[in-house]
């Protein structure tokens, strides 16, 4: 009887174990599925060249650009997930304002841009995000998104840069 009853508190201690490890794995798990990231970083305005890079043949835009917390996130599997917040030229080159309506966020691999976005929405506050999913190269040295003017795709008015994979 005694063993039966040790048996039970074993079963129970080790189901419990069981389902502490299953909640705390899921989340992880369910991330690993594609879940690395290509980038995954600060978005930073940019600055007229030469204080901005030209990257990939992208010019950065003839305004200096600020902005609040904001990140690009890219995934191997192609999910992309972009959060703008502030985004604007401040004075006295520009309003305080954003003047661009749409955007779209081009992830570049090396020295070719890889893929785009579908335009989206950017407040007059500076304000944005998508989650779609694009192409990503099976190789993407040097990865970084950058958010261009959906009307004006040779310029660029911020960016985040990725690792190396």
């Amino acid at each position: 009887m005694h063993t039966t009853r040790s048996n039970r508190l074993l079963t129970g201690t080790a189901a419990a174990a069981l389902a502490i490890v299953t909640l705390a794995a899921g989340p992880a798990l369910a991330e690993g599925s594609g879940g690395h990231s290509v980038v995954r970083a600060p978005l930073v305005g940019s600055m007229p060249a030469p204080a901005s890079p030209v990257i990939a043949g992208i010019k950065p835009g003839g305004a200096p650009w600020v902005n609040g917390p904001g990140e690009a996130r890219v995934r191997e599997d192609g999910r992309i997930t972009v959060t703008i917040s502030g985004l604007v030229i401040p004075p006295p080159r520009g309003t305080g304002v954003n003047p661009i309506a749409a955007v779209v966020a081009t992830l570049v691999c090396g020295d070719m841009a890889a893929s785009s976005t579908m335009p989206f929405a950017l407040s007059a506050a500076g304000n944005g995000s998508t989650t779609e999913a694009i192409p990503v190269p099976d190789h993407c040295n040097d990865p970084a998104v950058l958010i261009q003017p959906a009307a004006n795709r040779t310029v660029y008015i911020a960016s985040a840069f990725g690792e190396d994979d």
